[in-house]
């Protein structure tokens, strides 16, 4: 059987079933509980094929359907956009993992500016730099998002803070 006759013998098999149903509450006997069974049983069997895959393919974070990640093409924040000295979100991550990193400033709404303070070799912290390309600013349709460098920096103990601009200065009010 083709594709076309299977569909339009389970359309049929689910047509018999629900008339049967249908003139089966309206008169109900042994007969009709009967007629039931069967057309659930038929229906049923009617309904269900074994699956084949056509190939194999690992399924991973990457080409899943998790967070609608499959064919898109974005990288992070191209430091091309920014206007002021930066660091990459790849030296960024190397930084972390050494322990590095004294503290991350978000800013609001999303998280898309961030500014890491660094610590020095002798313990003391450098001004603020903004983390640039390769950053991941927020996709509400996609998968990017600031919220995965807040996670990293929890998992390191890092503290972090989300300000929103022009209101800062009120802070200790």
């Amino acid at each position: 059987m083709n594709s076309f006759e299977l569909v339009a013998l389970r359309v049929a098999v689910i047509f018999f079933a629900i008339t049967n149903v249908a003139v089966s509450l309206s008169t109900p006997d042994r007969r009709s509980f009967l007629g039931i069974g069967a057309a659930t049983t038929s229906a049923a069997l009617g309904i269900t094929q074994p699956a084949y895959a056509d190939e194999e393919i690992k399924v991973d974070a990457f080409n899943g359907l998790i967070f609608n990640y499959r064919g898109n093409k974005f990288n992070g924040l191209d430091a091309s956009d920014l206007d002021e000295p930066s660091v990459s979100f790849i030296d960024f991550g190397e930084r972390l993992r050494k322990g590095q990193v004294a503290f991350v400033k978000f800013y609001a709404p999303d998280g898309d500016k961030a500014y890491v303070t660094f610590k020095t070799e002798e313990g003391k912290t450098v001004p603020p730099i903004r983390i640039g390309e390769g950053f991941p600013i927020e996709q509400h349709d996609g998968y990017s998002s600031p919220a995965f460098v807040v996670r990293a920096l929890q998992n390191f103990d890092v503290p972090y803070e989300f300000v929103v601009p022009g209101l800062e200065k009120y802070k200790n009010m």
